[in-house]
């Protein structure tokens, strides 16, 4: 502290850090003609910290923007190089998110996104958006959603949040290298590449097990089932890349896409289109990559926490499955739905800090 003269330092202020190391600062302060100095260092660490698992959370830059790594999560190896690419986390389970960057609120909104007839309508009342999709009787019903405070509060802070890079899948099936085939919700909830998808669940089932994995994981950040905020403003994030991929999400397992895959036992197979049952249901991330997140459209159809002003069926499923065609069903398609546990219906996860 200098009273009643000049303070200057040796580097340019702000400094900009670019990797890791200690930073030597030379502070000179004059006063009465007397010079006095202080050197005051600075280690820096984020960017080692980054690739192992944090002890806090912490913020990255990369070349196109910023991403917040979670406490108990690092980057996985296979990360793209820059945000768009998709940054992709992963925990000590090896569980993996990609981050969607949200640059203002504004941005993190619900979208009318389908190759069918979509609108939009305000509701005055409640100042929500109502959400009408497809033709004839299917204008007489809507979606809505009013916008979790804690998603909220989240995406101001970090400016985006963390969506699984997968659908969400079976351990203990995938193990014994068998597809689901009951509405059992005991089994062990995973993230990963090549597992089955956790289909036969409810959607109330779906948030019980979203909600309650970052417990079993133990992790201070929160999971929730997919809200219709975090499935839009993701499908906005990738269709920088593709710009279709809302309504044409021909990446996906379709019952009319052709693409080599893995099955559950290990064998290599090549799924082809077909317009007649059976339709195929291939394990988690076979199919093609959007900025590094896979099967948001096809495979398993997924519950999110949106919902329908349809009483018998008053809940929403996304992204179609392998039973549909990707022009009817893309990644955007909404469609109503019963508490049910069916085969080509699953769920994914969203993570916030």
């Amino acid at each position: 502290s200098i009273t009643g003269g000049t303070t200057v330092v040796d580097k340019t202020i702000p400094y900009a850090v670019t990797k890791n190391g200690t930073y030597t600062f030379t502070v000179t302060g004059t006063v009465n003609g007397k010079s006095y100095t202080k050197n005051v260092s600075v280690t820096v660490n984020q960017f080692k910290t980054a690739k192992d698992y944090v002890a806090a959370n912490v913020e990255v830059t990369y070349p196109d923007g910023k991403v917040w790594i979670p406490e108990g999560f690092k980057v996985a190896d296979d990360s793209a190089s820059t945000v768009q690419g998709g940054v992709v986390i992963e925990d000590k389970d090896l569980n993996q998110f990609v981050w969607v960057p949200v640059a203002t609120l504004s941005d993190y909104k619900r979208t009318a996104y389908s190759s069918q007839v979509a609108t939009e309508e305000t509701d005055t009342e409640t100042n929500s958006t109502k959400i009408y999709q497809g033709s004839g009787s299917n204008t007489q019903y809507y979606y809505t959603e009013a916008l979790p405070e804690d998603e909220k509060t989240s995406v101001e802070r970090y400016k985006g949040f963390y969506i699984g890079r997968y659908e969400a899948g079976d351990k203990e099936n995938t193990e014994a290298k068998t597809l689901r085939s009951s509405n059992d919700v005991t089994k062990t909830v995973t993230i990963k590449a090549n597992q089955a998808p956790y289909n036969y669940v409810t959607r109330t089932q779906a948030v019980s097990l979203a909600e309650g994995f970052a417990t079993k994981q133990g992790y201070k950040a929160k999971t929730k089932l997919v809200s219709s905020y975090a499935w839009d403003t993701t499908i906005a994030f990738l269709q920088k890349v593709n710009s279709d991929y809302g309504s044409s999400s021909e990446e996906g397992n379709y019952g009319n896409t052709t693409f080599p895959y893995t099955d559950i036992t290990g064998a290599t197979k090549t799924k082809k289109a077909s317009g007649v049952l059976p339709y195929v249901l291939v394990p988690t991330g076979q199919t093609t990559p959007v900025c590094n997140i896979y099967d948001m459209g096809g495979n398993v159809c997924e519950w999110t926490t949106e919902s329908c002003s349809l009483t018998s069926v008053p809940y929403a499923r996304r992204g179609g499955s392998c039973n549909d065609n990707f022009a009817r069903n893309p990644a955007g398609y909404r469609s109503p739905d019963a508490d049910d546990a069916s085969a080509d219906t699953g769920f994914r996860l969203t993570l916030f800090m």
